[in-house]
């Protein structure tokens, strides 16, 4: 089966949280990978690396450098299901609603925010569409010009 990695989360102990283009949310052990097989022990090893992680391009693995990698079809089948915060995906709406308006607000295209943030026109289209989660560092970078940024609030229940 072919699935597509979108999201991505570094838990404590070693378990990644990945999003699929499905929509499923998967956990991920890593310790028995890190147990047995000589690359994934850096993870223990290095400082920072583990949290390091990003998506391959195209979504089809996780990837940590150059020696480290793991495919996106190994984590959906051996992940355990596990389901998102309820309220993530009206989170993550609203986010993309808001940074659609602010851009077409200061009056830019796609191809003029790539000029300004650096970002590929592609991913800027991605992120509004819906169909990508970016990075936190990618987003930031793609608000920058725009006079934005993100910031903290504790929710009330």
């Amino acid at each position: 089966m072919f699935v597509k990695i979108t999201s991505v989360a570094t838990l404590p102990d070693y378990v990644l949280l990945v999003g699929f283009a499905t929509g499923e949310y998967k956990q991920f052990d890593l310790k028995p990978l890190i147990e047995k097989y000589a690359p994934f022990k850096s993870l223990r090893q290095v400082e920072g690396l583990y949290e390091q992680v990003k998506i391959d391009v195209g979504g089809y693995g996780l990837v940590w450098n150059d020696d480290l990698d793991i495919a996106a079809d190994g984590l959906y089948e051996k992940g355990l299901p596990c389901a998102p915060p309820s309220d993530i995906t009206a989170y993550r709406q609203k986010l993309v609603e808001e940074f659609v308006k602010a851009r077409k607000n200061a009056r830019l295209t796609q191809k003029q925010l790539e000029v300004l943030s650096g970002i590929p026109q592609p991913c800027i289209a991605r992120t509004e569409k819906g169909t990508t989660d970016p990075q936190l560092t990618t987003f930031m970078r793609m608000l920058q010009p725009l006079g934005l940024t993100l910031s903290i609030t504790s929710i009330e229940k």
